[in-house]
């Protein structure tokens, strides 16, 4: 027996095995059921259906190239493009001036400031930090009133200013975060913006006065900065503060011949001072 009639032979001893456990009928052909089709698959047929309908009957018009209708295709100019307008962000234009002693031409007292920035553009306080602008050899050509020092006294038309310096702005091995508002560490020295401000006193140069919302004081704008205007530097002197170091402190009156102050008419007075009602001995022995 061949290898081919050996295969025969054991496949009828199967069907013969499946038929007598009823499994299996012979003579029956087997036939393969096909997949059954889904719900999914006979929407998608109808739908395609239709599509095909709708397309023989033009209910749906179908993509034609223009080329191929012999139509000039369209051409569009650059004027039918409307480009999209986004408003502008208002911008503070910077003017360049050179360092003067007194008013600002243009800039009215009362003037309101959004931001330091918006008031160095306007040439009333060139720093957007520090509180002091001036020129050692020259003068102090103005101040910024925010409530960086504790020894500060605001009354309105006068208000003592305590000099700068005598911080520690790095920090200190219990606090090393850069503080613009670090406690009093040692004596403050006549320097920089010190020394600029005693040359007004001297030479009896106006500085300008600007007035931010942090000053604890009734008179502090209630939000951003506000200019007030001209102010003398009646004197100045050396003195222990309340940190214990010593420390400049410079007289500052208003200037009378200039427009009125801010709070002289209807004014909204801030209700944060600490000082408002204390008239220090400094200013009472003037």
């Amino acid at each position: 027996m061949n290898y081919e009639d050996d295969i025969k032979k054991r496949r009828q001893e199967n069907r013969e095995i499946l038929q007598s456990l009823g499994i299996l009928n012979l003579g029956q052909e087997h036939h393969v059921n096909k997949k059954s089709v889904t719900r999914k698959t006979q929407i998608k047929n109808s739908e395609k259906k239709i599509l095909r309908q709708s397309l023989k009957t033009n209910l749906v018009p179908s993509r034609r190239s223009s080329r191929l209708l012999g139509k000039e295709p369209q051409t569009f100019l650059e004027e039918d493009f409307i480009p999209e307008t986004i408003p502008a962000k208002p911008v503070t234009e910077k003017i360049k001036r050179e360092n003067v002693f007194g008013a600002i031409p243009g800039v009215a007292v009362g003037t309101e400031f959004a931001t330091r920035i918006e008031a160095s553009h306007a040439g009333i306080h060139r720093p957007t930090v520090a509180g002091i602008h001036g020129n050692p050899a020259l003068g102090c050509y103005s101040l910024a009133l925010s409530g960086g020092y504790e020894d500060d006294v605001d009354l309105g038309d006068k208000f003592v200013y305590t000099g700068e310096g005598g911080r520690d702005l790095k920090g200190t091995k219990t606090n090393p975060k850069n503080l613009r508002t670090a406690p009093q560490s040692k004596d403050q020295i006549l320097e920089r913006g010190n020394l600029a401000l005693s040359k007004n006193v001297e030479n009896n140069l106006p500085v300008r006065v600007l007035r931010g919302y942090k000053l604890k004081s009734k008179f502090a704008p209630l939000e951003g900065y506000r200019y007030d205007g001209l102010y003398n530097v009646v004197r100045f002197y050396l003195t222990q503060g309340l940190s214990g170091f010593k420390v400049y402190k410079f007289q500052l009156e208003r200037i009378q011949d200039q427009e009125p102050s801010p709070w002289a008419d209807d004014f909204v007075m801030k209700e944060n001072s600490d000082n408002a009602d204390y008239l220090p001995e400094e200013i009472n022995k003037s």
